[in-house]
């Protein structure tokens, strides 16, 4: 493999089998099925263009020759139109001689079903010739792609699927309204015939049931296998028109994200993009893959493209840091290592970064008690913080502390809830005493001038879930250990009933938020940074301690408890004398967590430019004596 570029260098080594991970040494296949069912009362529009679409990204980004590619669609030959015997074919021309270092790509756009068995509801994809051909015969259930696709698979040979369909016909956890006009997307759900009987023969193994969630079995352990799903289970993939054209919501999103400049090159990175782009729909796309570390790997095993020049660096003139940690000290939510966060981290900012103790607010249980942390304190120290800035300044903004998620107002979240941070006084009512993401956005990131630095890190949740993300746990303690080294808790509050529960306005609409106009300006602490054009000339980097439905661990590390992600950014600067960019910052952090904790951290900025800035702005190393700035 090549040298990285700029320091942005991928996880690179053997993983937990022994196996490089990001290598591509050997050929490049794919075999891609898009089905229109034309004439057909299931007629979709998008899927043909969804896979003309994919081949050209495939060809002009990562690699692939044409001879390479194999299309199955409605428009081609006869011996080339997807029907299960052709899709099946297709599997094994696919594997046929792959080896380690080889590259294999999968995509199916067409409609997604579930047939009943005497073990319960089978995932299936439908072949063109299931409009005429008895089910389930002539449907292809997940059993058969876990042999035709997941089983075949050679060690250290590389396998991605993408599945843009449905596999639920109901949309009941999500339901959020959207004005599509004359061009309203459709579901790409098949109902299976009345009619169908399943016999013995078609039935599925009870055991990692189903296209996605069956990657995180153990026989599949060994393989470097990544799976992407338009849409939860329960919900509908959008065969949508979309800037002049047919194609699937999520083909449409996942292809934006990987040709756009936002810093997305990594499987987790690019899941949280597609998500991104999706923003409107309530489809909310799902990745699994056998390993946590595999999750951070490069995608489809292409390393960056080399960024720009590090000689747009700016000067740093004033600086000002507002670092906020609460341990909710003698409640039910109590948590251990907060305000050690923010105390390491104002070391840090003191002894290598600049900061003077004047340039510090300090909002923590441990100060005097009209600093501590509730929220009318927090908003006022934004807006010291925010306060004269000038072009030039250095703004940091840290939050240690709880996260939680309640009912979303506008109605326009797909998943029907709003990204929050609990302040101390968060045990009076919601939304009263807490900090909305769209009330950051406005006292901060909206507030921030041209030309003035602002780094955030939140070392929290904002969900209490893992749904997006199916892998096996590297690392997992409870909050009742009884060692400090066992000690492992969540921040993640859990919000009050009243509030808990995700919004559904206008059942029946089940395709997306209101009219764009009156879409939620601002959602997440981090999302919404990546690509936005209300903070596209803004200097902002946001670096969340885990994905959005992960989890971010209160831990013991070093001897005191703290933060997983706070203690691993700490360690990932020290490593590297204080002299990081961006993005090779956030790589570091994830090489030191990924090894005990799940949680993988993420970072959004305005342009892909911006990863190759120094952090905080310092080019030079700097060297401490041992542990003196602690």
């Amino acid at each position: 493999m090549g040298a990285c570029n700029g320091g942005l260098c991928p996880q690179s080594g053997p993983d937990d089998h022994g196996v490089w991970v990001e290598e591509v040494t050997g050929r490049r296949r794919a075999l891609l099925v898009g089905i229109n069912y034309r004439g057909s009362s299931s007629e979709l529009n998008g899927c043909i263009n969804d896979i003309e679409n994919q081949k050209q990204v495939l060809i002009e980004h990562y690699g692939f020759v044409e001879s390479d590619i194999l299309m199955l669609l409605d428009d081609e030959s006869r011996d080339r139109r997807p029907t299960k015997d052709a899709i099946i074919a297709g599997f094994k021309w696919l594997y046929t001689d792959a080896g380690s270092g080889d590259l294999l790509f999968f995509q199916y756009s067409g409609h997604g079903s579930q047939i009943m068995t005497f073990r319960g509801q089978a995932d299936c994809i439908c072949p063109l010739d299931c409009l005429h051909r008895p089910w389930p015969d002539s449907v292809i259930v997940d059993s058969e792609i876990h042999q035709h696709l997941y089983e075949p698979l050679p060690l250290g040979c590389k396998a991605i699927a993408l599945f843009d369909c449905c596999h639920s016909g109901t949309v009941a956890n999500l339901v959020v309204k959207r004005d599509f006009g004359a061009q309203a997307p459709k579901g790409r759900y098949m109902k299976p015939p009345q009619e169908l009987k399943v016999t013995e023969a078609h039935l599925v193994e009870v055991a990692g049931s189903g296209i996605r969630k069956a990657v995180t079995r153990e026989e599949y352990a060994g393989h470097q296998l990544w799976v992407f799903s338009g849409c939860q289970d329960s919900q509908m993939s959008a065969d949508a028109y979309i800037d002049g054209t047919y194609q699937g919501a999520f083909t449409s999103a996942f292809l934006k994200a990987v040709k756009s400049d936002v810093w997305h090159e990594s499987y987790i990175d690019l899941l949280e993009q597609t998500k991104t782009n999706l923003r409107g729909y309530t489809q909310i796309p799902a990745l699994t893959t056998t390993l946590d570390s595999y999750l951070a790997s490069w995608y489809a095993g292409r390393t960056p493209q080399a960024p720009v020049t590090k000689s747009l660096e700016l000067d740093v003139g004033h600086r000002k840091a507002l670092l906020v940690g609460i341990n909710y000290r003698h409640t039910r939510n109590e948590l251990r290592g907060c305000i050690n966060d923010v105390n390491n981290q104002k070391s840090i900012l003191k002894a290598a970064y600049g900061f003077q103790d004047g340039e510090i607010m300090m909002l923590t249980e441990d100060e005097c008690q009209s600093n501590w942390p509730n929220k009318a304190r927090i908003v006022e120290g934004m807006q010291w913080l925010l306060k004269d800035a000038r072009p030039g300044d250095l703004l940091f903004f840290q939050y240690s502390g709880h996260g939680s998620q309640m009912t979303d107002s506008t109605g326009c979240e797909p998943s029907g809830m709003s990204d929050c941070i609990c302040p101390l006084d968060c045990d009076k009512p919601w939304p009263e005493h807490i900090i909305l993401d769209t009330e950051l956005h406005q006292h901060v990131y909206s507030e921030l001038p041209d030309l003035v630095k602002l780094v955030c890190l939140f070392d929290c949740c904002h969900s209490g879930t893992v749904a997006n993300l199916e892998c096996k746990r590297a690392y997992e303690v409870g909050p009742n250990a009884m060692s400090p080294q066992s000690y492992g808790a969540t921040r993640f509050l859990e919000p009050p009933a009243h509030v808990a529960t995700p919004s559904r306005p206008s059942a029946g609409r089940a395709f997306g938020c209101g009219r764009r106009s009156a879409m939620k300006p601002a959602s997440g602490f981090r999302r919404s940074v990546a690509g936005s054009d209300t903070y596209g000339n803004k200097l902002v980097w946001v670096y969340s301690g885990c994905q959005d439905n992960q989890t971010s661990a209160d831990a013991y590390e070093d001897g005191q408890y703290q933060g997983a992600f706070t203690w691993a950014c700490i360690a990932a600067l020290k490593s590297s004398r204080f002299s990081s960019d961006h993005g090779a910052l956030l790589n570091s952090i994830r090489d030191k967590l990924r090894k005990r904790y799940r949680q993988i951290p993420a970072l959004s900025t305005t342009t892909r430019e911006h990863f190759s800035r120094y952090y905080l702005g310092q080019k030079q190393p700097v060297y401490l004596p041992n542990r003196s700035w602690f």
